[in-house]
C-alpha cells in the first residue's frame, strides 16, 4: 500500500509540505520537555492559526466554562490531541495557491465534515473524537491538490458533476491520473499519518458498509461515511442542499446502528452546531 501511494506521490508532483506551523506543534508534542509555554510560543507565530484557535475554544463545541482570553488558556482548555487537530486544520488553508469561490467552498466542505465527524464519533462512540476530526478535515485534501495542481481541469469536474456528467470519480478518471482519494491517502502519506486515517481517506468514496476483518476502519469509515453524508444533504460545502439524501440509510448510519430518527435528531443537532459557531470555523 505505502509503496503504491510513493508512486502517486512521485507522479503527482504536486504534494504539499505539511504547513510549518503544524510541523513544528507536531514535534513539540512529542518531546517529552514540552511545555504549554513553548507551544503558545511556536503558535503565536502564525497569527492567522492562533487567532481562530483562540475564537474557536470560546465557541459552544468546546463549551468553555469561563472566556478564553489568552492562547495559553486555550491551549491549556483543548489539551493536545484537540489542539493538534485544530492546528492542521486552520493551517489547512495555506495549502491552497489561491482563495476565491472554489477553495473557499473546499474549507467549508473540510471543515463542516470534521465537526460532523467529531460528533458522530462523540455520539455512537465509534472513534477516537479528534481522530475523526482529522478523518473528516482530510477527507477531500486530494480535491484541494487537484485544484492546485490544474485549477481548470478540477472545475471541469465540478461543473461535470452539477451537470450531471458522471460522477466525481467518473470524470476525475477523465481529467486526472488518479483519484482524489488516493491522492488524499499519499499526501497523508508523505505527512506520516497512521495507516487507518491513510486508508479511510483513500477509500471513503467507494465505502460501502460491507464486513472487514479491521473493526476499527469499518467503524471510522463509516463516522466518516456519515459526516460526509450530512454535509450533503444540508449544502456544507457545495452549491446546494440535497434534500434526496437520507441519512439513516448511508453506509455509515447502517454499520454504526444508527436508525432514521436518530439520523435526523444527528442532522438537527449538527446544523445547529454548524450554524451557530459558524464565525468560530470560518471567522
Amino acid at each position: 500500500m505505502l509503496t503504491d501511494l510513493a508512486e502517486v506521490a512521485h507522479k503527482v508532483k504536486e504534494i504539499p509540505p505539511m504547513p510549518v506551523v503544524a510541523v513544528k506543534v507536531i514535534e513539540l508534542l512529542g518531546d517529552p520537555k514540552m511545555t504549554f509555554k513553548k507551544l503558545s510560543e511556536v503558535i503565536a507565530k502564525d497569527q492567522a492559526v492562533s487567532a481562530r484557535i483562540l475564537k474557536m475554544s470560546n465557541s459552544s463545541f468546546y463549551a468553555p466554562v469561563r472566556k478564553i482570553n489568552s492562547l495559553d488558556q486555550a491551549i491549556v482548555l483543548l489539551g493536545e490531541n484537540t489542539l493538534k487537530s485544530l492546528v492542521l486544520a486552520f493551517s489547512l488553508k495555506g495549502i491552497s495557491r489561491k482563495f476565491g469561490l472554489v477553495e473557499k467552498m473546499q474549507w467549508e466542505d473540510s471543515m463542516g465534515c470534521a465537526i460532523g465527524a467529531r460528533l458522530v464519533a462523540k455520539w455512537y462512540k465509534s472513534a477516537d473524537p479528534e481522530e475523526a476530526f482529522m478523518a473528516g478535515l482530510f477527507r477531500h485534501i486530494g480535491r484541494v491538490v487537484m485544484n492546485n495542481i490544474d485549477s481548470e481541469k478540477y472545475q471541469m469536474v465540478i461543473e461535470g458533476v452539477y451537470n450531471g456528467e458522471g460522477t466525481v470519480s467518473e470524470l476525475e478518471q477523465s481529467y486526472f491520473p488518479f483519484s482524489h482519494g488516493e491522492i488524499g491517502a499519499a499526501v497523508l502519506a508523505e505527512w506520516n499519518f497512521p495507516e487507518m486515517l491513510i486508508e479511510v481517506v483513500r477509500n471513503h468514496e467507494e465505502f460501502t458498509g460491507e464486513e472487514s476483518e479491521e473493526p476499527e476502519y469499518m467503524r471510522m469509515a463509516a463516522t466518516v461515511n456519515l459526516a460526509d453524508q450530512m454535509c450533503q444533504r444540508l449544502g456544507i460545502g457545495s452549491r446546494l442542499p440535497d434534500h434526496a439524501v437520507e441519512i439513516g440509510e448511508c453506509p455509515g448510519s447502517r454499520v454504526l446502528g444508527v436508525d432514521a430518527e436518530q439520523a435526523e435528531q444527528l442532522l438537527e443537532e449538527f446544523n445547529s452546531l454548524f450554524e451557530r459557531d459558524r464565525d468560530a470555523f470560518f471567522g
